[in-house]
């Protein structure tokens, strides 16, 4: 017992301190939104998951081994220096750009409601889209503190950082997924900003990035049916403004406190994805306004405490890298509410720790162990600076 227990490696700066700064109002937060996600994947789930599989228990239980996996890739981000994120960047984007070329591969990738976006392994699928979103975020936080001197110039600056971040994203478009390059773009644009690049230099990137967009939806048809139905979904109200009016008419009916957990009318094969992309709707039918504004307020909580974090960083890197972390997650939030909401057109995004779906939340799980480690340093930094004082 004694040989075993000398062989176990404590990680370095837990040898220094003896103890690790766990951030109390990240991780609370944290746990309300999974019990929350946990009880509407049920509720929003079990009578399709009944008549479909036979197993009204099918995406619970999925769900709760995508928990148990997060927890287990949390307390690995958490307990590994996020330093160490920046060493294994070139090993990260080989293995990406493997997976985003895989999974465009006939027989390989698994194609699902016309996009060709996962990769099957052991009965699960895995999103390399989703999983890109970490490399991304590591690839940019590691060029800002590196180029941080040439940042103000074009060519040698942020130019390079936008084809390397281009190429990737245009890998996901090929799938489509035309909703993960608007998320990474403005991720990407975020981080520059911050970064300190010109803003003549950032106008010329949004007006590119926005002019591909445009040409992208006019130049696919059902792209051009989403934006229409964001226009006037009563145009078409049983084909494309069919999903976006079922999601108002369950907002709508849930008044301030809903009728009741489980007692959604809409889930009941009225309202597609139901547990996934639109489980807010049915969570503002069942719960109503009033658990709403709680769970935007807890959000809120989480984001807040992501940008706290990111502002107070040791590094550069440790700023730009909770930076993209915290608005990964926020701008998910953000647009998943807004399209169930009918202030963006509809497009497939999981709210971050509620909706199904494993892919999506391992990523936030990492996120939030990326975010726990950069506190721990900002806690050891003040602790060590007091006790030289």
């Amino acid at each position: 017992m004694i040989a075993f227990s000398s062989r176990i490696q404590t990680p370095s700066f837990l040898q220094r301190t003896g103890r690790f700064h766990f951030d109390t109002i990240l991780i609370c937060a944290l746990l309300f939104l999974l019990a929350w996600g946990t009880i509407m994947i049920y509720s929003t789930s079990a009578v399709y998951a009944g008549l479909r599989y036979d197993n009204s228990y099918y995406f619970l239980q999925r769900h709760l081994i995508h928990i148990i996996l997060g927890f287990g890739v949390i307390a690995l981000a958490t307990l590994t220096p996020y330093q160490r994120w920046r060493d294994w960047l070139p090993l990260m984007m080989l293995i990406m750009l493997a997976m985003l070329v895989m999974v465009l591969i006939p027989g390989i990738g698994h194609e699902v409601k016309g996009g060709r976006r996962w990769l099957r392994m052991a009965g699960f699928g895995i999103q390399p889209a989703e999983l890109m979103k970490i490399v991304l975020i590591v690839y940019l936080a590691s060029y800002l503190e590196r180029k941080r001197p040439l940042i103000q110039s074009f060519r040698r600056g942020i130019g390079p950082c936008m084809l390397v971040s281009g190429f990737f994203m245009l890998l996901i478009l090929l799938q489509p997924d035309f909703g993960t390059v608007v998320l990474l773009s403005t991720t990407v644009l975020l981080m520059l900003f911050v970064g300190g690049c010109r803003i003549w230099h950032l106008i010329a990137c949004v007006s590119v990035v926005a002019s591909l967009g445009a040409t992208l939806v006019m130049t696919q048809a059902y792209r051009m049916r989403r934006i229409l139905a964001f226009l006037d979904p009563w145009e078409d109200p049983l084909d494309s403004g069919f999903q976006i009016i079922q999601s108002f008419i369950a907002i709508g009916t849930g008044g301030w406190f809903g009728r009741g957990l489980g007692e959604s009318r809409q889930k009941l094969f009225f309202l597609p994805d139901a547990h996934t992309d639109f489980i807010f709707a049915i969570l503002s039918e069942e719960l109503g306004y009033f658990w709403v504004c709680t769970l935007v307020a807890l959000f809120g909580i989480f984001i807040w405490r992501g940008f706290w974090i990111a502002w107070h960083a040791q590094d550069e890197f440790g700023k730009y890298l909770a930076l993209g972390c915290t608005s990964v997650l926020s701008l998910q939030v953000i647009i998943n509410l807004f399209v169930v909401s009918g202030m963006l057109p509809t497009k497939g995004m999981p709210l971050p720790f509620i909706s199904a779906g494993g892919s999506a939340l391992i990523m936030a799980m990492i996120c939030t162990g990326i975010l726990l480690n950069i506190s721990h340093h900002i806690h050891l930094t003040s602790d060590t600076s007091s006790l030289r004082n």
